[in-house]
């Protein structure tokens, strides 16, 4: 019942329809404290039975409205299990979802999901990592120091190892290993992201 704001607003999603397997989705609404960073990433949503009416004290806003505020379309009333299923057995692929005028001319619909760029290989990271350093400090005593690698990272992170009393140095995904060094770091942590990005050696 709970979760799919965290979803919705992980970098790593970037460029990527999700699909929700629990059958009612929306019924605690949106809130302010939950997102894991500034926007929704997911190009689109697929629901089985969105909640009509949140019912939670912290909702500020429902997750229609959320999603038409940022621009992301959704569609329900498709069966998630059984598109799990298919999607576990035949991996992911390209999507459209489309409504309005655009419906009615499925052949140029279909030329347009097929002309979209795949998932495999495409290096993502840029575009939702962050440009500038920052720094989480450690909450209480300081007990060890972080570089972590921003590849799509999501808020709660750093925040997490911040209660564990780590000091967390955030990098873009460009940084040197010279940037990694000047930290001083006790660990180096290596966030997951969007896409499937060539091995580099």
């Amino acid at each position: 019942m709970t979760g799919y704001q965290e979803t919705l607003t992980d970098p790593s999603y970037h460029r990527q329809v999700v699909v929700m397997t629990a059958p009612h989705v929306g019924n605690t609404g949106v809130n302010d404290e939950d997102p894991e960073s500034g926007r929704i990433w997911v190009s689109g949503y697929v629901v089985r039975d969105p909640a009509r009416v949140p019912s939670n004290w912290r909702a500020r806003r429902t997750l229609d409205e959320e999603l038409a505020r940022q621009g992301v379309v959704g569609i329900s009333g498709v069966d998630t299990r059984a598109l799990t299923r298919h999607l576990r057995e035949r991996g992911a692929m390209r999507v459209g979802i489309f409504s309005g005028e655009a419906v009615g001319d499925e052949p140029a619909l279909l030329e347009r999901v097929r002309q979209a760029p795949p998932m495999k290989g495409a290096d993502l990271s840029a575009e939702v990592a962050t440009a500038e350093p920052y720094v989480v400090p450690a909450i209480g005593e300081k007990r060890f120091t972080v570089a972590a690698i921003d590849l799509g990272i999501k808020g709660m992170t750093p925040h997490r190892m911040a209660e564990r009393g780590i000091e967390v140095h955030v990098l873009p995904a460009t940084a040197t290993l010279e940037q990694v060094y000047a930290v001083e770091p006790d660990g180096v942590f290596v966030s997951n992201g969007p896409g499937t990005p060539p091995r580099r050696t």
